[in-house]
């Protein structure tokens, strides 16, 4: 019974250096070093070998302050099209998603945007992490989830050849756009100010483009869309990316001025996935779309010091303005066709195929934020819109004002303003004597949990002495 009360009696008197120790630690982690913040947040690179072609393509123009001259478009459009069905075509919904996710860091709007998915795939049973999409591995469910924040307007059994056709024209469906139809989804609007961004990527061949391995888009099919866009005005300027096998044939046909089109393969060529992730047992990405998405991720992160942060203030903005710095710098020709080969990533049997041969401006003088980034207009509407709030993170999430925090908390905290005529040294006073009387309350504490400890010693001991 004796060592039952000192063993007792060693557990309880180790209880207060606990709980000093934890207040302690609790006090110096609630302190972060910004400077460990600002490295935490640099990133590595996610190809090395894109580090001497940054350097010499882009950090020159943030050290002269120079971009490309913009075009003489005021609104931006763009048609994503992922056509494949069935699981094992992941990777062409995130080649798909990627882009879109580009065009949202540039300040698109999901209005200017149409996004067509032909199957579900994060839904999909085979999908270990349902609801979610992965274009760099899944890492165990923590890995950058595409899905977040995504407005899908053609899913499944809508993504048709017609559909496709009837977006590209500005011809919606009965009830399309209609608050009581039978379709919700509204097409954007386009005239002879619009820049387009048309994107295809799923299975096809020579001059054809499968639609869900049940209809083919033909190379003539585009060909007579973008004719009848130019008779009706509805573009100033089209850059049509196709990512498929025989990718660039889809551009044979095409004779309307001002159309750039870029193709991942040429003619009897194959485009390839880039890697298989073991979680989700597919490809997760084709190679071409990688190295896009990839090289730009690489650019803001070697640059975001020269270009500002809209999050910097702790407001966050629909538009990630490093980005678009690098966008305004990046020409399409750069982006979309010499880095993607120059390094071998697509593999020794593809080059990239494309021709601006029928448009005023040259591809290299044409730069990415025409037709990946909204407006500066645009933009700026986007900003104005967000200053004052604070966003909290995705989806379903409320955004509340500084003010309504402010209430919210006073009942737990009372914020005393300094006077603005507060002496250097009557401020080291003031936070020493409120670091004083902060340690005389806990010390009161510390006296009156050692009481109690004691005093439930002393009646243990009393009690086996009765006993």
């Amino acid at each position: 019974m004796k060592s039952l009360y000192c063993s007792l009696t060693a557990i309880l008197l180790t209880l207060p250096l606990t709980v000093v120790r934890a207040q302690g630690v609790s006090t110096k982690t609630s302190q972060p070093n910004n400077s460990r913040r600002k490295q935490q947040t640099r990133r590595t690179l996610l190809n090395p070998r894109h580090e001497s072609t940054i350097r010499n393509i882009l950090l020159p123009k943030f050290s002269q302050n120079s971009s490309l001259q913009t075009g003489n478009h005021t609104s931006n459009v763009a048609i994503i099209v992922s056509s494949s069905r069935y699981w094992f075509n992941y990777r062409h919904v995130t080649n798909a998603l990627s882009m879109y996710h580009l065009l949202k860091r540039g300040g698109f709007s999901d209005d200017n945007i149409v996004l067509m998915l032909a199957d579900d795939i994060p839904c999909n049973m085979r999908n270990v992490y349902r609801g979610k999409i992965f274009s760099r591995g899944a890492r165990g469910g923590q890995g950058e989830d595409l899905m977040n924040n995504v407005e899908i307007d053609y899913y499944g059994t809508d993504v048709t050849v017609d559909a496709f056709l009837r977006v590209l024209l500005g011809r919606p469906l009965g009830g399309e756009g209609e608050s009581d139809g039978a379709h919700q989804r509204s097409l954007p609007k386009m005239d002879q100010n619009t820049n387009v961004l048309v994107y295809l990527t799923g299975h096809g061949g020579d001059n054809f483009f499968k639609f869900q391995d049940g209809e083919e888009l033909m190379s003539h099919d585009i060909a007579s869309a973008f004719s009848q866009m130019y008779q009706s005005r509805q573009y100033n300027e089209i850059l049509f990316i196709s990512d498929t096998c025989q990718a660039f044939t889809m551009a044979d046909k095409i004779s309307v001025p001002n159309v750039f089109s870029v193709g991942s393969s040429m003619k009897g060529q194959n485009s390839y996935a880039s890697h298989t992730d073991s979680e989700v047992g597919q490809s997760v990405i084709d190679r071409y779309s990688k190295v896009v998405k990839d090289f730009v991720d690489d650019a803001v992160s070697m640059t975001v010091d020269l270009a500002s942060r809209d999050d910097e203030n702790g407001i966050l903005h629909p538009i990630d303005s490093a980005t678009v710095a690098v966008m305004e710098r990046l020409n399409i020709h750069d982006a979309l066709v010499r880095v993607p080969t120059m390094h071998g990533d697509l593999g020794n049997d593809s080059k990239v195929g494309f021709t601006d041969h029928l448009c005023s401006r040259s591809m290299n003088k044409v730069p990415l934020s025409d037709f990946f980034a909204a407006t500066t207009t645009i933009r700026e509407q986007h900003i104005r819109q967000t200053k004052g709030t604070v966003a909290s993170l995705w989806m379903n999430a409320a955004i509340e004002s500084f003010d309504n925090l402010i209430l919210q908390n006073r009942a737990e905290c009372t914020i005393e303003a300094e006077p603005d005529n507060m002496t250097g040294q009557s401020k080291t006073k003031s936070l020493h004597e409120e670091e004083t009387r902060r340690q005389s309350t806990d010390s009161t504490y510390d006296v009156k949990f050692l009481i109690t400890i004691f005093g439930f010693l002393l009646l243990v001991k009393v009690s086996f002495n009765v006993w």
